[in-house]
């Protein structure tokens, strides 16, 4: 299912000359949005800081809630493909290796930019959590399942590797995506990923002694 129709560009980028303009555009959108926020994001100014004009920005995107869509979706896919290689790229040991090195490498990619991570998780519930990102999120969560099958074994009254891996994703990604509260301000990237990783692995612990 692909981004809603009413969220959707104008219309594609054909050459490079105007790939080049929507490319500009998206990073003044995000500089825009880091220092004003979503309410008072105005199109006029994106257009200004992007250098270009409002006719320009309004060729491809409509309203901001599509200009906003357009940078969630490209951030989205920059972090799905970040967190992908790091797992790809891992020959765990242990669990405990499995969850550390995956929590690392999503606050590693939060670490690139978190201005925009904050400001993008705030734009979410004014364009909506749509099937793409959900789709992304899951191409992460398969490879984690992949490098937990390495190491847990599936016994009698043990939960399944599916039911792991969904109770593991999900809990990491809400932690480090602020899923129901806001991170308070003394909670550090490290401090965060140290009890991510503590409250993870107890549950591990915890079904693997069943």
């Amino acid at each position: 299912m692909p981004v809603p129709k009413h969220l959707q560009p104008r219309k594609e980028p054909q050459q490079s000359r105007s790939r080049a303009l929507v490319d500009d555009v998206l990073e003044a959108t995000a500089r825009v949005l880091v220092a004003r926020g979503y309410d008072a994001l105005q199109l006029r100014e994106v257009a200004e800081v992007a250098g270009v004009s409002p006719g320009s920005l309004y060729q491809y995107f409509p309203h901001r809630e599509a200009l906003v869509t357009a940078l969630l979706e490209r951030q989205s896919e920059r972090e799905a493909a970040f967190l992908e290689e790091r797992l790809l790229a891992l020959a765990p040991t242990s669990i405990e290796e499995v969850l550390q090195r995956s929590i690392a490498s999503v606050l590693a990619f939060r670490a690139t930019n978190a201005p925009l991570q904050d400001a993008l998780l705030e734009a979410i519930p004014h364009v909506g959590r749509y099937y793409d990102l959900r789709a992304r999120g899951g191409r992460v969560a398969e490879r984690l399942r992949a490098l937990l099958g390495m190491l847990y074994e599936e016994r009698d009254h043990r939960p399944t590797l599916d039911e792991v891996t969904f109770v593991v994703a999900n809990a990491v990604h809400s932690l480090t995506h602020e899923g129901l509260l806001r991170r308070p301000p003394t909670m550090t990237d490290e401090r965060l990923g140290h009890e991510a990783a503590r409250l993870a692995l107890a549950y591990l612990r915890a079904i693997q002694g069943a």
